[in-house]
């Protein structure tokens, strides 16, 4: 008996060393190896980005988003795509993953665009960062990395673009994991550890380009904390702001881009954790991309500035869901060109799910479909009908549609 019981004791001593190492091979992944491809401004000396946020959507994406997002592709040709966080809804097991990030990163695959991606706050709520990041990494585009796993967040990294002609680093793109809700009542906020990593990666791109600043933007989720200097209050309407418990909250026109547009408040972190300052101080920054906040689309010229004398400017995007809250006076994505010419200064423009597709009766079934999906699932259960299906289900949602919008 007691040599059985020594034989099932080694026995079990080894199964957990075993356990215990296969724990520490997945735990040790290797996330921060860099893709080896490049990114390079084109004959012409144009780079164009193109930004989605919050698309925040699962396993069954809504029709609307994802035919806006391959429309885009085609008409714009980004030659690198971000997703700036909440690209999945809160998903509640690993195994949602995956086949939650396909149905959207396989359409920018596919059209072999670059890609990459900061999380957001929803992103990770239930599944681990590692199970996203892994998923991301499997697609053949996808530029994401880890650059070091030491610091705060996962996924902080920076992407050099070269210049036509040579290989030239003349552009840079920093990307910040902004975290989650939690931290001192509000959302949390860029740490030291992430900033001290920037200053230094900053540093080497300034030793490499004769001692000045390589110009640079930013992109994360969540807004930083000074977009608080330029939120006003009214007890009238003073024009692209909203009404909120009897205060009219609107952008300060000095500093704003016209035709920006509030419609929520910002929601940064309670805490300033030096980030603004830091841009400022390196010198590099042009302007800070964000989502988060899905029925903003501003630009706000703050009173930070640059090496080369400009604005650092905070841009909200609106987000691209149809499953979480959103606008259609604002649903849809953001273009970013840069010119070789001109590294200081870039253009962009947010282009709406309308603007994109079009105004049209099919296109506005679309978008209320892609948003009461309900009945756009049970009408893909009519097509199954035999002969008459497809006719039958078009005169459903014809039908529905008619009776909602009267």
């Amino acid at each position: 008996m007691k040599k059985i019981f020594k034989k099932a004791t080694a026995v079990l001593l080894v199964l957990t060393m075993v356990i215990s190492l296969t724990s520490t091979v997945f735990a040790a992944e290797d996330f921060s190896t860099p893709s080896d491809k490049r990114l390079q401004f084109n004959s012409n000396g144009k780079f164009r980005i193109m930004q989605i946020t919050d698309t925040q959507d699962d396993m069954f994406a809504r029709p609307g988003m994802l035919q806006m997002i391959e429309t885009v592709l085609k008409k714009y040709k980004p030659d690198l795509v971000v997703f700036t966080g909440d690209n999945t809804g809160s998903l509640d097991y690993e195994w949602e993953v995956a086949p939650a990030l396909d149905k959207i990163l396989s359409i920018v695959d596919d059209a072999d665009i670059p890609f990459t991606l900061v999380f957001g706050n929803h992103d990770a709520e239930h599944v681990s960062r590692e199970s996203h990041f892994k998923a991301w990494r499997s697609y053949e585009n996808c530029l994401v990395y880890d650059s070091d796993p030491d610091i705060y967040g996962m996924g902080n990294h920076n992407l050099t673009i070269k210049a036509y002609d040579s290989s030239k680093v003349v552009y840079n793109l920093w990307f910040f994991d902004s975290h989650v809700q939690g931290f001192n009542g509000g959302y949390d906020y860029i740490h030291q550890d992430q900033l001290d990593w920037y200053i230094n990666a900053s540093n080497e791109l300034k030793a490499q380009n004769g001692g000045e600043p390589v110009p640079s933007m930013v992109f994360q989720h969540i807004i930083p904390y000074e977009i608080n200097e330029y939120v006003l209050t009214s007890d009238k309407d003073m024009g692209s702001g909203f009404w909120n418990n009897g205060e009219y909250k609107y952008l300060d026109p000095a500093y704003t881009e016209k035709g920006s547009i509030l419609q929520e408040s910002p929601s940064p972190s309670n805490f300033n954790g030096g980030q603004v300052a830091a841009h400022e101080a390196q010198g590099d920054v042009t302007a800070i991309f964000v989502g988060h906040d899905h029925v903003n689309d501003y630009i706000v010229h703050s009173k930070h500035k640059n090496y080369n004398g400009g604005s650092i400017d905070f841009v909200n995007t609106p987000g691209a869901s149809f499953q979480s809250y959103g606008n259609d006076n604002v649903r849809g994505l953001r273009i970013i060109d840069l010119d070789e010419k001109d590294l200081w200064s870039y253009k962009t423009e947010t282009y709406t799910f309308f603007d994109i597709m079009g105004n049209t009766e099919e296109m506005r079934m679309l978008s209320y479909f892609s948003d009461q999906i309900g009945w756009w699932y049970a009408a893909k259960v009519i097509e199954l009908i035999p002969e008459i299906g497809p006719a039958l289900a078009q005169g459903f949602l014809k039908l529905v549609y008619s009776l909602a919008t009267k």
